[in-house]
């Protein structure tokens, strides 16, 4: 009878952390950490099918340099943003790039980032996501 009770609770505990949907702040979290890894697929597996993401302008996305904001909707058009981030000459400062997610409200966070810090060629800035269902719908990308 012992048996028996401790399996059931046992598959309760196991359906109940199969159900547990992330948090905003879990989703761009290991966002960060699959941006710092490198790997286009599992960066866009954080993405939903029809997920917008906006660019500042001069942000290359493909071949194409961006005049104006770049906005790319669908996981297929901004995975070409992410793609160019971690290219052999973005992926650097990546890497190195230090955050801290800030939530700011049910379904939204903002990263704040800094890549070279310190280093003459230091840049920072804002990402805004919105996040909903464990996959981010929307992103936009600010530079300071």
């Amino acid at each position: 009878m012992h048996f028996r009770a401790a399996a059931l609770l046992a598959a309760n505990l196991c359906l109940a952390s199969a159900a547990h949907a992330a948090t905003p702040t879990e989703v761009v979290a290991r966002h960060v950490e699959s941006m710092k890894v490198g790997k286009l697929q599992p960066i866009m597996d954080d993405y939903s099918a029809d997920t917008v993401v906006v660019t500042p302008e001069g942000l290359v996305a493909g071949q194409t340099p961006a005049k104006g904001p770049g906005v790319y909707s669908g996981q297929a058009r901004a995975s070409r943003v992410f793609a160019t981030l971690t290219d052999k000459d973005h992926h650097a400062g990546i890497k190195a790039m230090e955050t801290r997610i800030e939530p700011v409200g049910p379904d939204s966070v903002i990263l704040h980032w800094v890549q070279n810090k310190g280093q003459p060629s230091q840049v920072s800035g804002k990402d805004v996501f919105i996040v909903r269902n464990d996959k981010i719908e929307f992103q936009t990308i600010m530079v300071d």
